[in-house]
């Protein structure tokens, strides 16, 4: 095979490889055959299917897909062990010229370990900021809490509903083209004047009784993740089935008592206690990604593209994921966002960059300074993971499940991350920020 190496990036190869016609035919060769074996022809015996009556039948594309398959490996293998290359992750590979009777061109990118060189990491400045508990933040809090022991008790008396009644609904979707045919029946739940159905809903049913059936007509927006409803009008059959008066309990000694608090003044000092824990910890977070931002300002670490395009294309993916869960789909979600999708993309490859610099970072620093994870710290994580009784051997059998689908490793380098991050803060030299209760 002739190898021509381009090293355009301190931290990637760019590869070009001419495959001998020899090889090729060899690989072709061995691609029929074991798509031979997976196919079954009357009047052939497993294998032995002729090869022009294969293509006759499926074609010769299936043929060059699986050399494809042969091939990469073999190209692969023989690049590494030629120009004595040790990659850093997989490469991407694609075929620029394939053909039976002729060498094939194929191009492979290939990421290296990034040239590390890091700057100061320990005594780095850092500023904390004071933490502060405000009336406000008490009374929002408290208020929360009272919603979660607000009561729905039924009506005394039929009468017509009130904007922020809560109405039991059953509602049926009567479809614009076939009006007689049966859907799906919904039962709801719905607080009037909410945005939790369109404001036809609203002006409909104010004033209604238990028992009220009314036709309600709404037209979905041009966006709506329903294409073929989208920006149509369409008609609802809704039945109130009951009414429900909310009713919130007293911000009083009582209600503290129901919460097992002496007063309302020893619930207040909880909630401003545990709203300052919350912001401590908020804050020790900020520093630490303060103090890591800090050190790779002094740090070069140039990643490999390949690696940034994949961290995209993968952020890509999980968020079409999180999108179609929402019935949305990403062009909808951009103009809800105000943005296009080069923008998006650029957000993601500032994120996948930061991400990937820090993992170097850290991976860097804990060989630096003989950070390991023990076998304890390792069990103390797993003992997270398991519930009941014999703790110990069920957190034996999660470790060899784990070590059986190579996820062991990345809880280890998690914890051996995060005794990294600790050791950084405890290094850093952190001024200010009387923390105030």
């Amino acid at each position: 095979m002739q190898i021509k190496v381009n090293k355009k990036e301190k931290s990637q190869l760019d590869i070009e490889v001419e495959v001998p016609v020899e090889t090729v035919e060899k690989v072709f060769l061995r691609a029929f055959k074991k798509l031979a074996y997976q196919v079954e022809v009357p009047g052939f015996r497993r294998g032995k299917i002729p090869r022009k009556i294969f293509e006759q039948r499926y074609g010769k594309e299936p043929i060059k897909e699986e050399a494809i398959k042969e091939l990469y490996p073999l190209v692969y293998k023989k690049v590494l062990e030629q120009e004595k290359i040790n990659p850093f992750s997989y490469p991407r590979m694609e075929v620029i010229k394939l053909s039976e009777g002729e060498p094939a061109l194929i191009k492979l990118e290939i990421p290296l370990k990034p040239e590390i060189k890091i700057g100061q990491y320990k005594k780095i400045k850092v500023k904390r900021k004071k933490i502060e508990v405000s009336e406000k933040e008490v009374t929002q809090q408290l208020e929360r809490l009272q919603k979660n022991y607000v009561e729905y008790p039924p009506l005394l008396e039929n009468r017509p509903t009130q904007k922020g009644d809560w109405l039991a609904l059953q509602m049926r979707l009567v479809l614009p083209d076939k009006p007689f045919a049966k859907t799906k029946e919904e039962n709801i739940w719905y607080k009037l004047g909410s945005d939790q159905l369109p404001p036809s809903f609203h002006r409909e049913l104010l004033g209604a009784k238990i028992g009220d059936e009314k036709i309600i007509e709404t037209t979905l927006p041009p966006d709506h993740p329903r294409k073929d409803l989208a920006g149509k009008k369409l008609s609802f059959n809704v039945k109130v089935k009951d009414i429900r008066k909310e009713k919130m309990p007293l911000l009083n000694d009582d209600f503290a008592k129901k919460l097992n608090f002496k007063d309302m003044k020893s619930l207040k000092e909880k909630i401003k206690e545990e709203i300052r824990k919350i912001k401590e910890k908020e804050e020790e977070e900020r520093i630490k990604t303060r103090i890591i931002e800090k050190i790779l300002e002094n740090s070069d670490i140039e990643i490999p593209s390949l690696l940034i395009q994949r961290g995209i294309e993968d952020e890509m993916d999980k968020l079409k994921e999180q999108l179609k869960k929402r019935e949305l789909d990403l062009p909808s979600y951009l103009k809800q966002q105000n943005m296009d999708e080069e923008k998006l993309r650029k957000l993601f490859k500032d994120k996948v960059e930061m991400e990937l610099k820090t993992l170097l970072l850290l991976d860097e620093i804990a060989k630096k300074e003989k950070i390991d994870v023990t076998e304890e710290e390792v069990d103390k994580r797993l003992e997270m993971m398991v519930e009941g009784e014999n703790k110990k051997e069920k957190i034996k059998r999660l470790k060899e499940e784990l070590a059986k689908k190579n996820n062991l490793n990345s809880i280890i380098y998690r914890i051996r991350n995060e005794k990294v991050i600790d050791f950084l803060y405890q290094q850093a030299d952190i001024s200010g920020g009387i923390l105030l209760t």
